[in-house]
């Protein structure tokens, strides 16, 4: 048995191997923020085909913090039992259910007054708001309430988007946030909006209710820097008893087709300085790829793309398939807008129905 096939237990999540669906946004739900049958089918697939952890596409705490017109919204209690129905659908096949939540910031739509970390002009002649200390501790709070959902929902966890330039990133980063309060300037600070929704999800729903985080290990401004920022972050995390960091990239999209194990050397010696559970998604195209991401140290491997494209890829590499077909093209984040119902180039289109 490889090593990627191995049961591991995190601090309160038994997970049955060491593949993670990373989160991806569906294109599959309806207007109104609820799941289409292509949604529990997509998830059911996934289990059925052996992937031991799913983590939801970015779900909104917020209505004003919609990344995307057919996003699933978990910002009000009539949210709660379709993802319960997930949840059913997943374990029945021994899978666990994360579900990502997330605040779109200056990246929301259909809304005309855009908040981000500082007050910025936008593409497209838009313009965002710098959010006020108030705001930030209500969108803190539409984090913790959308957690608190979620556990009367039954789902395994949540994981809270820092990753991907969404508002939670921003307050990471120094390219985006140049606050001079308690939320700017040092790590500590930048940190402190996740620290206390992380804090916050803990006092309302328990210390047992696993809390996950997505995070970019790198930055376009004064990288170097930002690394050693990822030390502290880990360190708050393990003091935090958060249950995994996934760690993701600014960058993945730029890539070239060929690249792979994109952020695997940074993300190991990481992992070497702070014992804490990771996993790495980016550029994981083979079962020799994973097998190099788990040697490093690495606890869990994820994979975005190449399930879009392939939802059985674990059991078709177990079974002797070189690599993934996916060929790491990112039409799977703009084929949907021009042909609804279809997620990757090399698919039929799929029926979405509600």
């Amino acid at each position: 048995m490889r090593k990627i096939e191995e049961k591991i237990k995190l601090q309160h999540l038994t997970v049955k191997n060491r593949l993670i669906r990373s989160a991806v946004h569906s294109f599959l739900g309806n207007s109104d923020g609820t799941m289409t049958d292509a949604e529990y089918d997509m998830y059911e697939t996934l289990a059925k085909n052996n992937v031991g952890l799913i983590i939801t596409g970015h779900c909104s705490v917020s209505p004003q913090g919609q990344a995307n017109e057919e996003q699933i919204n978990i910002y009000d209690d009539r949210f709660i039992a379709q993802f319960t129905k997930a949840r059913d659908m997943v374990h029945a096949y021994g899978a666990k259910f994360v579900v990502q939540i997330n605040h779109a910031g200056p990246r929301a739509v259909n809304n005309d007054d855009l908040i981000d970390v500082v007050e910025r002009d936008l593409k497209k002649d838009r313009h965002a708001r710098a959010l006020t200390i108030e705001e930030i501790k209500g969108i803190e709070e539409q984090f913790i309430a959308a957690a608190v959902r979620l556990q009367k929902a039954g789902v395994d966890g949540v994981q809270i988007h820092a990753a991907h330039s969404y508002l939670l990133s921003r307050f990471l980063d120094e390219t985006f946030n140049q606050r001079v309060d308690q939320y700017g300037g040092s790590i500590e600070n930048r940190f402190r909006i996740c620290r206390e929704i992380i804090q916050g999800i803990q006092k309302q729903c328990g210390q047992s209710f696993p809390v996950l985080i997505k995070i970019n290990n790198d930055s376009k401004t004064n990288d170097e820097q930002y690394g050693q920022d990822m030390l502290y972050v880990l360190n708050e995390c393990k003091a935090l008893q958060v249950e995994l960091v996934e760690f993701s990239g600014v960058d993945f999209i730029s890539l070239p087709r060929t690249a792979s194990l994109y952020y695997l050397d940074r993300i190991a010696k990481l992992k070497n300085s702070v014992d804490i559970p990771i996993a790495l998604v980016g550029g994981v195209q083979s079962l020799n790829d994973m097998d190099k991401v788990l040697a490093a140290g690495i606890d869990m491997v994820s994979l975005g793309r190449p399930l879009i494209c392939e939802p059985d890829l674990f059991l078709n590499l177990l079974a002797g398939q070189e690599k993934a077909k996916c060929l790491s093209c990112n039409r799977c984040f703009a084929i949907p807008h021009i042909k609804p119902g279809i997620r990757c180039v090399l698919h039929r289109k799929l029926k979405k129905t509600n």
